[in-house]
């Protein structure tokens, strides 16, 4: 860096405490200049899970560091401004991180990218919510449980067997009891044709000749 001649002809002059903000503040432009002599680049794309054509909703897109950073949509699209050689790192939730660095001497206003995230599900461990601090604590406080006397009336009073026998009684029955009682009728029905006396037709007119004969008589004419 080549100084002014005037600072050159007085900076022998100035106590070495002032030589270093002196020099501070000279070179603080040069790098705000440098700063402004980035090209700034539209960054924009999709971001998909995998191989697939699914978009990775609510991902995050920012150049760590700083201001600029920006979300994907519901369908995995976005864009934000960025500079020329900004590692822009994309997050997501279950996804492996992945960083994209934009060319430092890229030329174009412009840059389109698909980034494709990796899976990296994590298992939380097991929380198990117990309100009892030990398993002790819990055995004993439902020993010691004790139900309402109210409660334990009703309890009985339900479980009484004359109770239950004049609900049976009086409860109509379903479709199903229906149903399963035509059967019953119907299978007890068949067992009593069965079991009934057959009577011999041929017979009849010779029973009815032997009354005409006579030939069955009372027991107490004997």
């Amino acid at each position: 860096m080549i100084l002014p001649a005037i600072l050159q002809t007085s900076l022998p002059k100035l106590p070495k405490w002032l030589w270093l903000p002196l020099l501070l503040l000279l070179l603080v432009p040069e790098q705000a200049e440098a700063q402004s002599r980035q090209r700034v680049v539209q960054l924009s794309g999709f971001v998909a899970t995998g191989d697939s054509l699914y978009g990775v909703a609510g991902a995050g897109v920012y150049v760590p560091g700083t201001n600029r950073g920006t979300y994907t949509n519901e369908y995995g699209y976005f864009s934000m401004p960025v500079l020329a050689g900004d590692s822009v790192l994309f997050n997501a939730l279950g996804f492996k991180p992945q960083y994209l660095i934009i060319p430092k001497n890229y030329e174009s206003q412009s840059y389109s990218v698909i980034m494709q995230m990796q899976e990296d599900p994590t298992e939380l461990p097991t929380v198990d919510v117990f309100p009892w601090p030990t398993e002790r604590d819990f055995k004993e406080a439902v020993a010691n449980v004790r139900l309402p006397d109210k409660g334990t009336a009703i309890i009985t009073k339900n479980l009484d067997p004359r109770r239950l026998e004049e609900l049976a009684r009086i409860t109509p029955m379903s479709d199903a009891q229906n149903y399963r009682f035509w059967q019953q009728q119907q299978i007890q029905h068949q067992q009593n044709r069965i079991m009934a006396p057959t009577v011999n037709m041929m017979a009849i007119p010779g029973l009815l000749r032997s009354l005409l004969n006579g030939d069955y008589k009372r027991t107490d004419d004997n």
